[in-house]
Parts: structure tokens; C-alpha cells; sequence
């Protein structure tokens, strides 16, 4: 099990809850536009999770920001506006200090996806975007 997805560490715990069991894992990175960047994570074949790295303009909100994904049904926001998680998907904000150059007047997102069937755990779900966000907002993505 991976200890960072596309260069941003990451507890394999956190992960564990989504993950179905399988022989193989890997990590495939892509960029699908110039603002994003993705990264899944294939069991045997299949994307299990799949996290993106996304700039958005900075009057959107997780809960924008989480309309444009599959898999963000019921999800709940958090009391500081930060975080939307659901069972399946999950959309985190980094903090304000999280700015960059090539995307000025731009807030970056973390974005994951479960794409494993009967993985829902909304609990498991908002320690991940949690600690996936913080950490994003500490990365080279930002600065």
C-alpha cells in the first residue's frame, strides 16, 4: 500500500477503508487539464480511489467545487465550510495561505473519489480529506 499518492504523503490507514483486496497496486498520474492534476489508484486493473488536485476560482466553496464530481451524493459539509464528505468522495480546501503563481486569485482543492463498490464510509471518508487536504496545503503545489 502506497505511503503517498503523486508525491503528497499520505497514512496508508487512511486509505485501508476503500481499498478492495487484490494482487497488485499502482499509482498513475495524469494531467487532464492545466489546472489538475490526478492520480489513481489501480487494484488489479481497476481505479480504486482516485484523487485530484484542482484550482478553483476563490468564490467557490467545497460545496461548488463538489458539483462537479461524481460520487459527492449526501454529502455533508463541514461547520467551517472547508470540507464536503460523503461515504464515497470527498472535497477538502486548503487554507488561504496555499497560493501559487501560474493560478493567481485561485484557492487549490483536494478531490477524492471511491470507486470501489461497497466501500462507503463516511467517517473513514472525512479523516482522509482531512488529512490529505493539510497536508496538500503544505506541499510544493503551493507556493
Amino acid at each position: 500500500m502506497p505511503s503517498t499518492l503523486c508525491g503528497i504523503s499520505l497514512d496508508p490507514e487512511l486509505l485501508a477503508a476503500f481499498l478492495p483486496g487484490g494482487d497488485s497496486i499502482s499509482v498513475k498520474s495524469s494531467s487532464p487539464n492545466g489546472g489538475t492534476k490526478r492520480c489513481d489508484l489501480i487494484v488489479d486493473g481497476d481505479v480504486s480511489v482516485r484523487q485530484t488536485q484542482a484550482w478553483w476560482g476563490s468564490g467557490e466553496s467545497a460545496s461548488t467545487v463538489a458539483a462537479a464530481y461524481d460520487k459527492m451524493d449526501d454529502g455533508q459539509v463541514t461547520d467551517d465550510n472547508r470540507y464536503l464528505y460523503s461515504g464515497m468522495g470527498a472535497v477538502g480546501k486548503t487554507t488561504a495561505s496555499c497560493r501559487s503563481s501560474d493560478h493567481p486569485d485561485q484557492t487549490l482543492y483536494a478531490v477524492i473519489q471511491v470507486f470501489t463498490p461497497d466501500r462507503s464510509d463516511s467517517g473513514a471518508m472525512k479523516r482522509l480529506i482531512t488529512a490529505y487536504t493539510k497536508t496538500l496545503g503544505t506541499s510544493g503545489e503551493c507556493g
